[in-house]
């Protein structure tokens, strides 16, 4: 499953066979950045990247390609063909869970043959959104390994139902977004270079050769958040990174590290976003 690491400590926590799908947990923890660590299954997987802590997590088919998708905002999935390998990459990160689910259809007992094996037959599609899988796979990621009881099973069938939604034909797809690959990246980095100044849509448009209008819109398809949203959850993600690297620093400290005006602006943000008090995520983390 782990081909090769990269700065990254890859740790299976736990492994969980139900009907039509393993799931597999595994803690990240990133030493340098960039990290990255590469998988590949002899099965279909679905991936999920949850609890990310100091940035994104994307998901590639080599570190050093571009990146490509159609969403890269939170709770983005990929769907993985069997043996095809993967990078979960990261340039601004400390640490996150995967939700693996390695896929074998023919074992549900809810799909007729044909839905099996179109499932089963996937091919790799990076970084979408998907409402009704991304909830089954979350739920069923918080789940404690243990005997599948009725609640589980449900879980595991309405996963399986969900999937069939999103392997069907390519035509079924939205078209590609206009703001990916490596203007995508550029407006990235811009904005996690100026932290501590306030970017516009209209320079940011530039960076990825569009319109103001044309980069407000195709900016919130591919993230779900406007830029200026984007920007201060970067903010916040960065305050994690330094939070952890130096538990000890004052909070006012990190605040102006991070870019924000204030301790009072940064204890909001942080709240909104991450749903704790700095304080209080930080005694969690400690």
């Amino acid at each position: 499953m782990i081909l090769k690491q990269h700065g990254v400590e890859a740790t299976i926590l736990d492994q969980w066979d139900l009907p039509g799908t393993t799931r597999v947990v595994m803690n990240l923890h990133w030493r340098t950045e960039p990290g990255w660590v590469e998988l590949s299954f002899d099965l279909p997987a679905l991936c999920l990247t949850v609890d990310e802590i100091g940035g994104h997590c994307q998901i590639r088919m080599r570190p050093d390609q571009p990146i490509q998708g159609e969403y890269f905002g939170p709770g983005h999935l990929s769907l993985v063909a069997a043996g095809q390998p993967i990078s979960i990459y990261a340039t601004e990160m400390r640490q996150a869970r995967l939700l693996l689910y390695l896929l074998d259809p023919a074992k549900a007992d809810l799909l007729s043959p044909a839905e099996a094996f179109a499932i089963a037959g996937t091919q790799s599609r990076h970084m979408f959104q998907n409402d009704p899988v991304q909830v089954c796979a979350a739920v069923l990621g918080r789940h404690p390994k243990g005997e599948a009881d009725h609640f589980v099973l449900s879980l595991s069938r309405a996963l399986m139902a969900a999937l069939l939604g999103a392997v069907g034909p390519q035509h079924h797809r939205p078209p590609p977004p206009k703001l990916t690959g490596e203007s995508l990246e550029r407006v990235f980095s811009h904005i996690l270079d100026n932290l501590d100044q306030t970017v516009t849509v209209e320079e940011l448009a530039g960076i990825a050769t569009l319109t103001p209008a044309q980069f407000g819109k195709a900016f919130r398809d591919v993230t779900g958040l406007s830029a200026q949203r984007w920007q201060m959850d970067a903010r916040v993600r960065s305050a994690q990174r330094l939070m952890i690297d130096d538990p000890e620093e004052s909070l006012a400290e990190i605040a102006a590290l991070a870019g924000f005006s204030d301790q009072s602006h940064f204890s909001r943000a942080f709240m909104e976003i991450v749903g704790a008090t700095p304080t209080a995520w930080l005694h969690q983390h400690k």
